[in-house]
Parts: structure tokens; C-alpha cells; sequence
């Protein structure tokens, strides 16, 4: 009984033996993204957006899944709720923890940037809006 037992490698051959994925390659192949405008994400569901990502990259459940290395049955699981209840969870880590790493990683994967919407931020733009236009009219009138 002198073997030396190595651990399972349960993933799909495109990513056996690695331990660790550093990123995705298939979020760096995007070129394009497409972005959904602010009135439908606030509507929307994590699972709504994976739909919507789904329909407007031409592509079945099945081939996304075949091109990120899952099952197909997964993949339809995941359709149907498990993202739900992952992007649900990530959620609740990031208010829990006060952090927007996740976040962060995820949109500089895709090649962007997030930024924090904020009441005060809006008013004090408005505010500053404001304050031009009336030294543009003031120097008008002059």
C-alpha cells in the first residue's frame, strides 16, 4: 500500500490539472459586449440577463455550454436558477463584507470599469450644472 493517491480531476479536460484559474478565457475573447440600457437592468433578474446574454449571442444553451467546459445539464440547471441563486449570493457577500472586489474583477475581465452611483454625487453634478449655466447667462447679459 506504498501508492501515493492524487486527487480527481472532476473537470472537463480543458481545464484538468489546473488548481487555480486566474481568468476566464472565454470573458477575454469578447470583443463586442453588449450593454443593456439602465431602465431594463434595474427590471431585470441575473436570471433575465443571462437569457438576454444567451439570445443576443446567437448561441443555444447547449454550445455556451460546450464553450465553457460544463454539462449541458448544469448549464440548464443554471438557466433556470442556480445563477439566480449565485449572483444572489455574491450579493450578499459584497454587502456583508463591504467590498466591491468581486465586482471589480468581474467588469475588469470584460474590459471595464464600474462606477458608484450615489444621491449626493448626482445633486452635487446638478448642483455644478446649475452654477455654470448661470455664469454662462450672467456673462451673456454683461
Amino acid at each position: 500500500m506504498d501508492r501515493i493517491f492524487e486527487p480527481t480531476e472532476w473537470k472537463p479536460k480543458a481545464s484538468a490539472g489546473k488548481r487555480t484559474q486566474v481568468e476566464m478565457p472565454l470573458l477575454a475573447e469578447v470583443q463586442h459586449p453588449a450593454v443593456l440600457e439602465m431602465f431594463v437592468v434595474k427590471q431585470a433578474t441575473f436570471s433575465g440577463a443571462l437569457n438576454h446574454a444567451c439570445k443576443h449571442s446567437g448561441m443555444e444553451d447547449q454550445e455556451i455550454a460546450d464553450a465553457i467546459h460544463i454539462s449541458h445539464g448544469y448549464m440548464s440547471r443554471f438557466m433556470r436558477g442556480v445563477g439566480q441563486q449565485w449572483a444572489k449570493r455574491l450579493l450578499a457577500f459584497m454587502r456583508v463584507t463591504g467590498s466591491l472586489a468581486p465586482l471589480q474583477w468581474l467588469a475588469d475581465q470584460m474590459g471595464c470599469d464600474i462606477t458608484i452611483r450615489s444621491a449626493l454625487s448626482a445633486e452635487l453634478a446638478a448642483a455644478k450644472a446649475l452654477i455654470a449655466e448661470h455664469e454662462r447667462n450672467g456673462r451673456m447679459a454683461a
